[in-house]
């Protein structure tokens, strides 16, 4: 930047030498109107800048405040979530603590319990075990005596029959010439007995003897006919006559007996008769 040249008083005369009295104080009034604008403008600009600055100290207090009041509310914030969580907790600790006391005292009560129920379990199979062997015992006596009396009442069915046969060998109007009692082939092709056989020079009867006869008895017989001809092959021409012999028979026994023609033998007094209908020969 250049420098100013210096004016000299000579100069300033020299340039202004032609003004007049009036030019020079118009020029002086002019300078001293200018010179208080100047002044004015920089007192406005004095309150100007003191009012911005008055605006921004007030700015600045207020965003100070609002932090500090940011600050306080965060950290009652904080401290109320600081108590809660420690409230929580303490709550959450007695609940465990509790739970465990809880469970603790379930245990000791199962435990207890399931003692007892192990003691009482014990003590009922001990007392079953004693009733069952006392059972069983009664039960095999039982047994004992019941069979006794079956094959003591099966072996009195067999003998009456037997002897009725062996003393009149007539069965159906026909009289058999041998009275043939536990039949056993030689040789045997099929495995089986035969409690007492008839035979005549055409008809042979198979009896089985039962003290109470089933319907179940009925349907064996013809497995008797089936192997009796297997085994006597010697008599494939004989017709034979399937017999359940029995002291009594019931209605269904009969009923089953007379739709397979079955021949039922039944003691009568002193004598035995023929109790079936419809019956056949094979």
């Amino acid at each position: 930047m250049k420098n100013q040249e210096k004016l000299t008083w000579e100069d300033i005369k020299a340039k202004h030498a032609n003004l007049t009295w009036e030019d020079i104080t118009a020029m002086y009034v002019e300078n001293s109107r200018m010179i208080q604008e100047l002044r004015e403008s920089q007192k406005e600009s004095e309150r100007m800048r003191k009012e911005n600055e008055r605006i921004l100290t007030e700015n600045f207090d207020r965003a100070q405040k609002e932090r500090a009041e940011r600050d306080r509310a965060l950290n009652e914030l904080f401290s109320r979530n600081e108590k809660e969580r420690i409230e929580r907790e303490r709550a959450l600790n007695e609940q465990f603590e509790r739970d465990q006391k809880e469970r603790i005292e379930r245990e000791r009560a199962l435990k207890e319990q399931f003692e007892r129920d192990q003691k009482e379990r014990a003590e009922r199979d001990r007392i079953l075990d004693e009733k069952f062997s006392r059972t069983e015992k009664m039960i095999a006596n039982s047994n004992e005596r019941i069979e006794g009396i079956s094959k003591s009442n099966g072996e009195f069915c067999e003998e009456y029959f037997i002897n009725s046969f062996k003393e009149n060998p007539v069965l159906l109007g026909e009289k058999f010439d041998r009275v043939l009692p536990y039949l056993y082939p030689e040789p045997m092709v099929v495995n089986d007995e035969y409690d007492l056989v008839l035979r005549n020079g055409s008809t042979v009867a198979l009896i089985e003897m039962k003290y109470k006869a089933k319907a179940s008895d009925v349907g064996k017989m013809f497995s008797k006919l089936h192997s009796y001809r297997a085994n006597y092959p010697m008599f494939k021409d004989y017709k034979i006559y399937l017999c359940l012999a029995s002291f009594r028979f019931r209605q269904k026994v009969r009923d089953c007996a007379a739709e397979k023609g079955i021949v039922l033998i039944q003691q009568q007094g002193d004598k035995i008769e023929i109790v079936s209908e419809n019956v056949r020969a094979w």
